[in-house]
Protein backbone atom coordinates (compact mmCIF):
# COMPACT_ATOMS: atom_id res chain seq x y z
CA UNK A 1 0.00 0.00 0.00
CA UNK A 2 2.93 2.35 0.74
CA UNK A 3 4.29 1.79 -2.78
CA UNK A 4 0.88 2.52 -4.28
CA UNK A 5 0.54 5.80 -2.41
CA UNK A 6 4.12 6.83 -3.22
CA UNK A 7 3.64 6.17 -6.93
CA UNK A 8 0.37 8.04 -6.77
CA UNK A 9 2.14 11.05 -5.14
CA UNK A 10 4.92 11.07 -7.75
CA UNK A 11 2.42 10.74 -10.55
CA UNK A 12 0.31 13.53 -9.11
CA UNK A 13 3.36 15.80 -8.70
CA UNK A 14 4.57 15.26 -12.28
CA UNK A 15 1.09 15.63 -13.60
CA UNK A 16 0.68 18.89 -11.68
CA UNK A 17 3.98 20.24 -13.07
CA UNK A 18 2.91 19.52 -16.63
CA UNK A 19 -0.36 21.25 -15.99
CA UNK A 20 1.51 24.22 -14.52
CA UNK A 21 3.89 24.38 -17.46
CA UNK A 22 1.12 24.16 -19.93
CA UNK A 23 -0.96 26.69 -18.17
CA UNK A 24 2.09 28.84 -17.26
CA UNK A 25 0.66 29.42 -13.88
CA UNK A 26 3.59 29.75 -11.55
CA UNK A 27 1.49 30.42 -8.53
CA UNK A 28 -0.01 26.92 -8.63
CA UNK A 29 3.38 25.28 -8.60
CA UNK A 30 3.85 25.66 -4.87
CA UNK A 31 0.35 24.30 -4.12
CA UNK A 32 1.00 21.17 -6.21
CA UNK A 33 4.20 20.40 -4.33
CA UNK A 34 2.46 20.84 -1.00
CA UNK A 35 -0.35 18.51 -2.09
CA UNK A 36 2.17 15.81 -3.13
CA UNK A 37 3.99 16.03 0.18
CA UNK A 38 0.72 15.70 2.13
CA UNK A 39 -0.28 12.66 0.10
CA UNK A 40 3.11 11.02 0.69
CA UNK A 41 2.86 11.62 4.47
CA UNK A 42 -0.66 10.26 4.61
CA UNK A 43 0.39 7.17 2.69
CA UNK A 44 3.30 6.57 5.05
CA UNK A 45 1.07 6.82 8.16
CA UNK A 46 -1.64 4.53 6.77
CA UNK A 47 0.92 1.99 5.58
CA UNK A 48 2.67 1.91 8.99
CA UNK A 49 -0.58 1.30 10.85
CA UNK A 50 -1.65 -1.42 8.44
CA UNK A 51 1.76 -3.09 8.59
CA UNK A 52 1.67 -3.03 12.42
CA UNK A 53 -1.64 -4.82 12.41
CA UNK A 54 -0.28 -7.44 10.06
CA UNK A 55 2.86 -7.86 12.19
CA UNK A 56 0.81 -8.38 15.34
CA UNK A 57 -1.27 -11.03 13.64
CA UNK A 58 1.71 -12.91 12.28
CA UNK A 59 4.04 -13.03 15.28
CA UNK A 60 5.48 -16.47 16.10
CA UNK A 61 3.27 -18.39 18.53
CA UNK A 62 0.18 -16.36 17.70
CA UNK A 63 -1.69 -19.50 16.68
CA UNK A 64 -1.08 -21.06 20.11
CA UNK A 65 -2.15 -17.88 21.91
CA UNK A 66 -5.31 -17.71 19.86
CA UNK A 67 -6.11 -21.34 20.66
CA UNK A 68 -5.49 -20.79 24.37
CA UNK A 69 -7.72 -17.76 24.30
CA UNK A 70 -10.49 -19.78 22.67
CA UNK A 71 -10.06 -22.59 25.22
CA UNK A 72 -9.87 -20.29 28.27
CA UNK A 73 -13.03 -20.74 30.41
CA UNK A 74 -11.90 -18.85 33.50
CA UNK A 75 -14.23 -16.01 32.68
CA UNK A 76 -17.02 -18.22 31.37
CA UNK A 77 -20.17 -17.78 33.44
CA UNK A 78 -21.94 -21.10 33.92
CA UNK A 79 -25.68 -21.12 34.12
CA UNK A 80 -27.45 -22.73 37.10
CA UNK A 81 -28.60 -25.56 34.86
CA UNK A 82 -25.03 -26.37 33.84
CA UNK A 83 -23.75 -26.60 37.44
CA UNK A 84 -24.27 -30.16 38.70
CA UNK A 85 -23.71 -30.99 42.38
CA UNK A 86 -21.23 -33.80 42.92
CA UNK A 87 -22.74 -36.38 45.30
CA UNK A 88 -20.88 -37.18 48.51
CA UNK A 89 -19.72 -40.77 48.07
CA UNK A 90 -17.45 -40.98 51.12
CA UNK A 91 -19.95 -42.91 53.24
CA UNK A 92 -20.82 -45.39 50.48
CA UNK A 93 -17.56 -47.23 51.16
CA UNK A 94 -18.43 -48.01 54.77
CA UNK A 95 -20.69 -50.81 56.09
CA UNK A 96 -24.28 -49.91 57.03
CA UNK A 97 -23.95 -46.35 55.71
CA UNK A 98 -27.74 -46.26 55.42
CA UNK A 99 -28.03 -46.51 59.23
CA UNK A 100 -25.09 -44.42 60.41
CA UNK A 101 -24.70 -40.78 59.42
CA UNK A 102 -20.97 -40.65 60.15
CA UNK A 103 -17.82 -42.74 60.18
CA UNK A 104 -15.82 -41.66 63.23
CA UNK A 105 -12.38 -43.21 63.79
CA UNK A 106 -11.60 -41.23 66.96
CA UNK A 107 -14.66 -41.17 69.24
CA UNK A 108 -15.47 -44.58 70.71
CA UNK A 109 -19.27 -44.22 70.84
CA UNK A 110 -20.36 -41.10 68.91
CA UNK A 111 -23.90 -42.27 68.15
CA UNK A 112 -27.12 -41.54 70.04
CA UNK A 113 -29.62 -44.39 69.90
CA UNK A 114 -32.50 -42.14 71.00
CA UNK A 115 -31.84 -39.75 68.11
CA UNK A 116 -31.19 -42.41 65.45
CA UNK A 117 -33.82 -45.06 66.31
CA UNK A 118 -37.27 -43.72 65.42
CA UNK A 119 -39.26 -46.91 64.80
CA UNK A 120 -40.84 -49.27 67.32
CA UNK A 121 -38.78 -52.27 66.24
CA UNK A 122 -36.18 -53.45 63.75
CA UNK A 123 -35.17 -56.88 62.44
CA UNK A 124 -31.41 -57.39 62.31
CA UNK A 125 -30.25 -60.10 59.92
CA UNK A 126 -27.15 -61.36 61.72
CA UNK A 127 -25.90 -63.57 58.88
CA UNK A 128 -26.77 -63.72 55.19
CA UNK A 129 -25.92 -65.93 52.26
CA UNK A 130 -22.53 -65.16 50.82
CA UNK A 131 -20.98 -63.65 53.95
CA UNK A 132 -18.60 -65.27 56.40
CA UNK A 133 -21.25 -66.15 58.98
CA UNK A 134 -20.48 -65.94 62.69
CA UNK A 135 -17.31 -66.74 64.64
CA UNK A 136 -16.76 -66.77 68.40
CA UNK A 137 -14.39 -63.88 69.23
CA UNK A 138 -12.64 -66.10 71.77
CA UNK A 139 -13.36 -69.82 71.71
CA UNK A 140 -14.44 -70.98 75.16
CA UNK A 141 -17.39 -70.67 77.50
CA UNK A 142 -15.74 -69.38 80.65
CA UNK A 143 -17.74 -66.18 81.27
CA UNK A 144 -16.41 -64.16 84.17
CA UNK A 145 -18.92 -61.28 84.14
CA UNK A 146 -22.26 -60.68 82.43
CA UNK A 147 -24.19 -57.71 81.06
CA UNK A 148 -25.71 -55.63 83.87
CA UNK A 149 -25.04 -53.25 86.75
CA UNK A 150 -21.75 -53.99 88.48
CA UNK A 151 -19.63 -52.27 91.13
CA UNK A 152 -21.59 -49.01 91.10
CA UNK A 153 -21.46 -48.67 87.34
CA UNK A 154 -23.11 -50.26 84.28
CA UNK A 155 -21.28 -53.14 82.65
CA UNK A 156 -22.27 -53.13 78.98
CA UNK A 157 -20.38 -56.21 77.84
CA UNK A 158 -19.74 -59.88 78.45
CA UNK A 159 -16.33 -60.79 79.89
CA UNK A 160 -14.69 -64.00 78.72
CA UNK A 161 -11.60 -65.31 80.47
CA UNK A 162 -8.45 -65.80 78.44
CA UNK A 163 -4.68 -65.82 78.76
CA UNK A 164 -2.54 -62.92 77.62
CA UNK A 165 -1.63 -63.54 73.99
CA UNK A 166 -4.70 -65.63 73.12
CA UNK A 167 -6.08 -64.85 69.67
CA UNK A 168 -9.17 -62.65 69.30
CA UNK A 169 -11.10 -62.67 66.01
CA UNK A 170 -13.90 -60.70 64.38
CA UNK A 171 -17.40 -62.03 65.05
CA UNK A 172 -18.81 -61.05 61.62
CA UNK A 173 -17.64 -59.62 58.31
CA UNK A 174 -17.03 -55.89 58.60
CA UNK A 175 -14.64 -52.95 58.67
CA UNK A 176 -12.49 -51.65 61.51
CA UNK A 177 -13.70 -48.28 62.79
CA UNK A 178 -11.62 -47.92 65.97
CA UNK A 179 -8.17 -49.41 66.66
CA UNK A 180 -6.34 -47.57 69.43
CA UNK A 181 -5.63 -47.29 73.14
CA UNK A 182 -8.57 -45.87 75.07
CA UNK A 183 -7.91 -44.00 78.30
CA UNK A 184 -11.46 -44.40 79.59
CA UNK A 185 -11.22 -48.04 80.64
CA UNK A 186 -11.21 -50.14 77.48
CA UNK A 187 -7.44 -50.15 77.20
CA UNK A 188 -6.32 -51.34 73.77
CA UNK A 189 -9.60 -51.67 71.91
CA UNK A 190 -10.88 -52.56 68.45
CA UNK A 191 -14.38 -51.70 67.22
CA UNK A 192 -15.69 -53.29 64.03
CA UNK A 193 -18.77 -52.16 62.17
CA UNK A 194 -20.57 -54.96 60.36
CA UNK A 195 -22.77 -55.20 57.30
CA UNK A 196 -25.72 -56.24 59.48
CA UNK A 197 -25.73 -52.86 61.26
CA UNK A 198 -24.11 -54.04 64.49
CA UNK A 199 -20.82 -52.87 65.96
CA UNK A 200 -18.72 -55.21 68.11
CA UNK A 201 -16.20 -54.10 70.74
CA UNK A 202 -13.07 -56.03 71.69
CA UNK A 203 -11.38 -54.47 74.75
CA UNK A 204 -8.37 -54.98 77.07
CA UNK A 205 -6.23 -56.36 74.23
CA UNK A 206 -2.48 -56.71 74.65
CA UNK A 207 -1.78 -56.04 70.98
CA UNK A 208 -3.80 -54.62 68.08
CA UNK A 209 -3.15 -56.11 64.63
CA UNK A 210 -5.56 -54.04 62.52
CA UNK A 211 -6.12 -50.37 61.61
CA UNK A 212 -9.18 -48.19 60.86
CA UNK A 213 -10.66 -48.79 57.43
CA UNK A 214 -9.34 -52.35 57.19
CA UNK A 215 -11.86 -54.94 56.02
CA UNK A 216 -12.19 -58.12 58.05
CA UNK A 217 -13.82 -61.46 57.44
CA UNK A 218 -15.61 -63.38 60.16
CA UNK A 219 -12.99 -65.30 62.15
CA UNK A 220 -10.10 -63.10 60.98
CA UNK A 221 -7.48 -62.23 63.61
CA UNK A 222 -7.66 -58.66 64.94
CA UNK A 223 -5.54 -58.77 68.09
CA UNK A 224 -4.29 -60.67 71.13
CA UNK A 225 -6.02 -60.89 74.49
CA UNK A 226 -4.60 -58.94 77.41
CA UNK A 227 -5.18 -57.01 80.61
CA UNK A 228 -4.96 -53.36 79.51
CA UNK A 229 -7.19 -50.52 80.69
CA UNK A 230 -9.48 -50.84 83.70
CA UNK A 231 -9.16 -54.58 84.19
CA UNK A 232 -8.61 -56.82 87.22
CA UNK A 233 -7.21 -59.75 85.23
CA UNK A 234 -6.71 -61.07 81.69
CA UNK A 235 -10.03 -61.28 79.88
CA UNK A 236 -11.84 -60.17 76.74
CA UNK A 237 -14.51 -57.53 77.25
CA UNK A 238 -16.91 -58.15 74.36
CA UNK A 239 -19.81 -55.87 73.45
CA UNK A 240 -22.53 -55.86 70.81
CA UNK A 241 -24.00 -52.45 69.97
CA UNK A 242 -26.64 -51.15 67.59
CA UNK A 243 -26.67 -47.42 66.76
CA UNK A 244 -24.59 -46.85 69.88
CA UNK A 245 -26.87 -48.79 72.24
CA UNK A 246 -25.19 -51.69 74.07
CA UNK A 247 -27.12 -54.98 73.91
CA UNK A 248 -26.68 -58.17 75.92
CA UNK A 249 -24.42 -60.46 73.89
CA UNK A 250 -26.04 -63.49 75.53
CA UNK A 251 -29.30 -62.61 73.77
CA UNK A 252 -27.48 -63.21 70.48
CA UNK A 253 -24.90 -65.88 71.26
CA UNK A 254 -25.09 -69.25 73.00
CA UNK A 255 -21.68 -69.13 74.69
CA UNK A 256 -21.96 -72.77 75.72
CA UNK A 257 -22.05 -73.97 72.09
CA UNK A 258 -20.29 -71.00 70.43
CA UNK A 259 -23.16 -70.45 67.97
CA UNK A 260 -25.82 -67.86 67.29
CA UNK A 261 -29.18 -68.48 68.92
CA UNK A 262 -30.94 -67.24 65.77
CA UNK A 263 -29.93 -65.92 62.36
CA UNK A 264 -31.94 -62.77 62.97
CA UNK A 265 -32.69 -60.64 65.99
CA UNK A 266 -35.74 -58.43 66.52
CA UNK A 267 -34.97 -55.37 68.63
CA UNK A 268 -37.92 -53.54 70.15
CA UNK A 269 -37.72 -50.03 71.51
CA UNK A 270 -39.33 -51.26 74.71
CA UNK A 271 -36.49 -53.79 75.13
CA UNK A 272 -34.03 -50.92 75.29
CA UNK A 273 -36.15 -49.05 77.83
CA UNK A 274 -36.81 -52.09 80.05
CA UNK A 275 -33.57 -54.04 79.79
CA UNK A 276 -30.61 -52.64 77.87
CA UNK A 277 -30.46 -49.00 79.00
CA UNK A 278 -28.83 -49.86 82.31
CA UNK A 279 -28.24 -46.34 83.57
CA UNK A 280 -31.80 -45.25 82.88
CA UNK A 281 -33.10 -48.40 84.56
CA UNK A 282 -30.94 -47.75 87.60
CA UNK A 283 -32.07 -44.14 87.94
CA UNK A 284 -35.71 -45.10 87.43
CA UNK A 285 -35.46 -47.76 90.10
CA UNK A 286 -33.96 -45.32 92.58
CA UNK A 287 -36.79 -42.90 91.88
CA UNK A 288 -39.45 -45.60 92.28
CA UNK A 289 -38.22 -46.84 95.67
CA UNK A 290 -37.57 -43.30 96.88
CA UNK A 291 -34.16 -44.00 98.39
CA UNK A 292 -31.81 -41.07 98.63
CA UNK A 293 -28.75 -42.94 99.82
CA UNK A 294 -29.22 -46.03 97.74
CA UNK A 295 -26.21 -48.27 97.41
CA UNK A 296 -25.89 -49.07 93.66
CA UNK A 297 -24.21 -52.42 94.05
CA UNK A 298 -26.95 -53.80 96.31
CA UNK A 299 -29.01 -54.76 93.23
CA UNK A 300 -27.59 -56.43 90.12
CA UNK A 301 -28.99 -58.47 87.26
CA UNK A 302 -27.89 -61.92 86.25
CA UNK A 303 -29.43 -63.32 83.08
CA UNK A 304 -32.54 -61.21 83.61
CA UNK A 305 -32.93 -62.06 87.33
CA UNK A 306 -32.64 -59.31 89.93
CA UNK A 307 -30.16 -60.16 92.67
CA UNK A 308 -30.01 -58.28 95.99
CA UNK A 309 -26.96 -58.02 98.21
CA UNK A 310 -27.94 -58.04 101.90
CA UNK A 311 -26.73 -55.03 103.86
CA UNK A 312 -26.40 -54.35 107.57
CA UNK A 313 -29.85 -53.97 109.20
CA UNK A 314 -31.73 -55.73 106.40
CA UNK A 315 -34.43 -58.32 106.94
CA UNK A 316 -36.84 -60.00 104.55
CA UNK A 317 -39.63 -57.52 105.28
CA UNK A 318 -37.45 -54.47 104.51
CA UNK A 319 -36.01 -56.06 101.40
CA UNK A 320 -39.50 -57.01 100.12
CA UNK A 321 -40.87 -53.51 100.73
CA UNK A 322 -37.87 -51.81 99.12
CA UNK A 323 -38.10 -53.94 95.99
CA UNK A 324 -41.91 -53.97 95.61
CA UNK A 325 -42.35 -57.66 96.27
CA UNK A 326 -43.42 -59.96 99.14
CA UNK A 327 -41.59 -62.06 101.70
CA UNK A 328 -43.27 -65.23 100.40
CA UNK A 329 -42.15 -64.45 96.82
CA UNK A 330 -38.56 -63.98 97.96
CA UNK A 331 -38.65 -67.21 99.98
CA UNK A 332 -40.09 -69.12 97.02
CA UNK A 333 -37.37 -67.86 94.65
CA UNK A 334 -34.57 -68.69 97.08
CA UNK A 335 -35.97 -71.86 98.66
CA UNK A 336 -35.91 -70.81 102.31
CA UNK A 337 -38.45 -70.07 105.06
CA UNK A 338 -39.65 -66.63 106.21
CA UNK A 339 -37.75 -67.13 109.45
CA UNK A 340 -34.46 -67.34 107.57
CA UNK A 341 -31.68 -65.29 109.18
CA UNK A 342 -29.85 -63.33 106.52
CA UNK A 343 -26.10 -62.66 106.52
CA UNK A 344 -24.56 -59.35 105.53
CA UNK A 345 -23.18 -59.69 102.01
CA UNK A 346 -25.43 -62.61 101.18
CA UNK A 347 -27.01 -62.44 97.70
CA UNK A 348 -30.64 -63.41 97.22
CA UNK A 349 -33.01 -63.42 94.27
CA UNK A 350 -35.84 -60.91 94.39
Amino acid sequence: MLITLTLFGIFYSRFSRKILNLCNIQKMNRLAHISAILLLSLGFIVNSAFAGVLDDRNKPGDDKKAKLKRDDTTHYVLSEESVLETPDTTLILFPSNDLYATWDTEVIHPYSFAECFKSDSVTINLVSEGDGGFSMPKPGTNISSVFGWRRRRPHYGTDVKLDIGDTVVSAFDGMVRIAKTHQGGYGSVVIVRHNNGLETVYAHLSKILVEPGQQLKSGELLGYGGNTGRSTGPHLHFEIRFLGQALDAEDFIDFATGTLKKDEFVLHKTDVENKYDLRALHNRHRHDVGIRHYEPNSVTYYKGTKVYKVRNGDNLGKIAQRNHTTVNAICKKNGFKPTKVLQVGQRIKI
